[in-house]
């Protein structure tokens, strides 16, 4: 997926531990970051960014597809 492309409304899929797919609508962007709802993901890696577990779109547990 090219995540540049990525815009608000469009459904993407996160993927999960390498095993578990969950389709999130994009609800929000801001210059480095996809936002579904709670969860933000980084623009240039498709990771999870979540400060509570130490992720910070490099070092993740969640990628967009």
């Amino acid at each position: 997926m090219d995540l540049s492309k990525v815009k608000v409304g469009d459904i993407v899929t996160r993927l999960v531990a390498n095993s578990l797919r969950m389709q999130l609508e994009v609800t929000e962007l801001t210059e480095k970051e996809i936002i579904c709802g709670s969860w933000k993901f980084s623009k240039i890696t498709g990771g999870e960014i979540d400060e509570d577990l130490g992720w910070d779109g490099i070092n993740t547990g969640s990628i967009l597809e």
